[in-house]
């Protein structure tokens, strides 16, 4: 398939909208302020995590932004909003979010068969049966109903199997998942996992003739202005990373293990395998509150952002952590009508869309969800206590 130009691809993306007024903010009370710190400090001195950060935004524009805790328990070394902090499964809705772009531009579309952007998966044959009766197209990648291996077969992603040696690459991992075949035929069953991602990265790949993360990265994440959003941090942001832990019985443990970190030209996961910060993820997180416009400028249809929030298929009522009532195209879905959706990290990351109230965030930690996860609903009724259902009074900061 013929390469294209990203700069060629996403110009159209960029033209400046005309001036308008910016939105009128609500400003944060002190008590409101307090109530959000008070669900972390709560979750500090249960010893859940040593510390996090936290972003709010509403109307498109950060209200809430602060750090709060250590970076690990065994030191006082500060959790600094300026962390960078691997987000796991928060890559998700980015990754999604960079496709739409692609289907809207007509680059490489949802509603088509996967084997047109990847030969290989023609004839795709189920796991102990023979060729697939459905077409799989890329929504079921985006959606964890593409019928390839889910969370409960993760080993094909671990360290040492065989899609995952020191010279993989998401061509080879491809590889060995067609000739494994599928678990089920696509769009019968949900299963969350990263896979369908990995896939969905491998089409923009042929399509552009480049790398995932250069594509990513010149079409979303420079013009967001996430500097610090990356596959590969290097040393100096590694030495700046909190520390990682583990959910035990007896309470978050160290994870002492060496965070496998892809070479240059090795094998990457748009599924789950960012780096990033604070700011860099509330800049995301705009994009979404102001339907797709950031500094001005028209990243991607906000018609596209839409279909991100609704549940496929409609009637869905699995959802990746347990709540909603289903999983769209990156984001899990709490609402029917997509007017409200969340992801989980499962480092012990957060974030959140309510396009009703108008308001959004992401906390960072970086304790693996168990007993932690109890902040979540916290953290939630706090926030939905200063946007309530009522239209929040306009006022200037």
């Amino acid at each position: 398939m013929r390469a294209l130009s990203v700069a060629t691809a996403m110009a159209a993306c960029r033209a400046p909208l005309g001036a308008a007024a910016a939105p009128v903010v609500p400003a944060l009370t002190e008590a409101q302020r307090e109530g959000l710190r008070g669900v972390l400090r709560e979750a500090i001195a249960r010893k859940a995590i040593p510390g996090g950060a936290l972003a709010v935004l509403a109307r498109g524009q950060v209200v809430f932004r602060e750090a709060m805790g250590r970076a690990e328990f065994e030191s006082e070394r500060p959790f600094a909003i300026e962390a960078p902090c691997f987000i796991a499964s928060l890559s998700k809705p980015i990754t999604a979010t960079y496709l739409m772009m692609l289907d809207e531009r007509g680059i490489v579309r949802l509603d088509e068969p996967v084997e047109k952007y990847l030969p290989e998966f023609k004839g795709i044959a189920l796991q102990g049966g023979g060729a697939a009766k459905t077409t799989l197209r890329v929504w079921h990648l985006l959606s964890h109903r593409s019928g390839l291996p889910g969370n409960a077969d993760m080993g094909d992603l671990r360290p040492g199997s065989p899609a995952n040696g020191p010279d993989a690459t998401l061509a080879s991992t491809i590889t060995g998942w067609v000739k494994a075949g599928l678990h089920a035929e696509p769009g019968e069953r949900f299963a969350y996992g990263s896979a369908g991602y990995i896939v969905a990265g491998r089409i923009a790949e042929v399509v552009h003739g480049q790398r995932f993360e250069r594509l990513l990265q010149e079409a979303l994440l420079d013009p967001l202005g996430m500097a610090h959003t990356t596959f590969h941090p290097d040393a100096a942001m590694l030495r700046l990373t909190p520390a990682r832990y583990q959910p035990t019985p007896k309470g978050p443990q160290r994870d002492g293990r060496t965070m496998p970190l892809p070479k240059a030209d090795g094998l990457i996961n748009p599924a789950g395998g960012l780096c990033s910060r604070l700011d860099d993820l509330a800049a995301f997180l705009a994009l979404h509150l102001n339907h797709g416009v950031a500094g001005g400028r028209r990243i991607v249809q906000a018609e596209s952002l839409a279909r991100m929030y609704r549940p496929h298929p409609p009637r869905a009522t699995e959802a990746a952590d347990g709540g909603g009532v289903g999983y769209g195209l990156g984001w899990n879905a709490m609402e029917a009508g997509g007017g409200r959706v969340r992801h989980l990290g499962a480092s012990g990351t957060l974030a959140w869309l309510d396009l009703k109230r108008q308001h959004a965030g992401v906390l960072l930690t970086q304790v693996k969800w168990g007993n932690a996860k109890q902040l979540i609903p916290r953290l939630m009724k706090e926030v939905q206590g200063i946007f309530p259902d009522a239209p929040v009074p306009a006022a200037a900061r």
